[in-house]
C-alpha cells in the first residue's frame, strides 16, 4: 500500500485525492444533492383524513398520516415531500402544527430535511431489515459485504487516540490507517463504518479495494484472516456528519456495534465502530430451554 507514517497524510483512490477537508466532502455532498433531487412527490391528503374533534393531537396524526404513506410506499425512498405551506392547506391545518409533525418524521429516521430544499423521504419501505445474530458473526460479516454496496467517504493516516490505541493494544499517539465508509442496501443508507487498522497491516492491503471490498477479505488476503471478533452492541444517538450520511436528524436512534478483529495469533488487526439505522438493521437471537429458568428483566 505504500502508507507512509505520519499523520494527515493524502492517499490515492481511483484518480481522485481523499482528505478531511476536500474530497471526501465533495462525497458526501454530492450523495447528499442526489437524494434531494428525489422526484414524486405523491397523491394529495385531504382534511377528511384528520379527527380535529379527538384527543389525538393534530400534528401527531399527521405524523401517522404521512408515517403511513411512507411505509406503504406511497411517497418512496428519496422522493420529496410536499412543502409545508401545501400540507397545510391541504389539511386544513397551520404551518406549525405541520413543521412539528415533519420534525418529528425526521427525528424518527423516516425523512431528511434540508434546509431551503424541502423534506427527503429516508426510509425505504423495500428494504427488508437484515438480521444479524450472536452465533454466527463472522460469517455474517462476509456475508454483509456481498449483499451490499460499500461507498468509500474518507481515509486518512491518523494517530491513535487513547481509545483506539486501547482497543488495538498499540501506545496512544502510533499512526494507524483511518477509514470512513457508508454502506448502502437497496439503495439506501443502512450503516456508517469508521474502521482503524494497525499500519502494519494496512500496509499490505491494495488501497484501491478498499472503496469495494469487505475488510475481512482484505485482511485475509494480506495474512491476518480473521478468526474472531468481540463486540459490543449499544443503542445510541447519532449526529454529525454520520447522521447526515445515514440520512438521520441529530439525535436519530442507531444501533452501534463497537467491533475488535482478531487474527489466528490473537493480534487485534483491526477497530471498528459501524453505526446501524435502527430500521434496517436488528440483532436475532433464540434461547433454548436447557432445563433451567432463564433470568428475565
Amino acid at each position: 500500500m505504500g502508507l507512509k507514517s505520519k499523520p494527515h497524510h493524502r492517499l490515492r483512490l481511483r484518480g481522485a485525492t481523499l482528505s478531511d477537508n476536500s474530497e471526501g466532502g465533495q462525497a458526501l455532498s454530492l450523495k447528499v444533492s442526489e437524494f434531494r433531487e428525489g422526484v414524486g412527490a405523491g397523491p394529495q391528503l385531504h382534511a377528511k383524513e384528520l379527527d380535529s374533534e379527538g384527543a389525538v393531537p393534530l400534528y401527531r396524526q399527521i405524523y401517522t398520516l404521512l408515517k403511513t404513506r411512507i411505509e406503504e410506499g406511497t411517497f418512496a425512498f428519496n422522493s420529496k415531500l410536499p412543502a409545508e405551506e401545501t400540507l397545510a392547506v391541504e389539511l386544513g391545518v397551520s404551518r406549525i402544527t405541520v413543521k412539528r409533525a415533519m420534525n418529528e418524521l425526521a427525528a424518527a429516521g423516516f425523512v431528511t430535511r434540508f434546509r431551503g430544499r424541502g423534506t427527503i423521504v429516508s426510509y425505504s419501505s423495500r428494504t427488508p431489515p437484515v438480521l444479524g445474530n450472536y452465533t454466527t458473526p463472522m460469517e455474517h460479516l462476509r456475508r454483509l459485504g456481498f449483499e451490499t454496496q460499500i461507498e468509500l467517504l474518507h481515509l486518512e493516516v491518523v494517530p491513535a487516540t487513547e481509545e483506539i490505541a486501547t482497543e488495538l493494544f498499540i501506545q496512544p499517539g502510533t499512526d494507524i490507517l483511518m477509514t470512513e465508509r457508508l454502506r448502502h442496501l437497496e439503495d439506501a443508507p443502512f450503516s456508517h463504518i469508521l474502521n482503524y487498522t494497525p499500519l502494519d497491516v494496512a500496509e499490505r492491503i491494495n488501497e484501491a479495494d478498499i472503496s469495494w471490498r469487505p475488510f475481512t477479505e482484505l485482511l485475509a488476503e494480506a495474512g491476518h484472516a480473521v478468526v474472531c471478533a468481540e463486540q459490543t452492541i449499544q443503542a445510541r444517538a447519532v449526529r454529525g456528519e454520520a447522521a447526515r450520511a445515514l440520512m438521520l436528524a441529530d439525535g436519530a436512534p442507531v444501533l452501534t456495534i463497537r467491533r475488535i478483529l482478531r487474527d489466528a495469533s490473537a493480534k487485534a488487526v483491526q477497530f471498528t465502530m459501524t453505526n446501524y439505522r435502527a430500521d434496517r438493521y436488528q440483532y436475532h437471537m433464540v434461547i433454548e430451554d436447557l432445563g433451567r429458568k432463564t433470568p428475565s428483566e
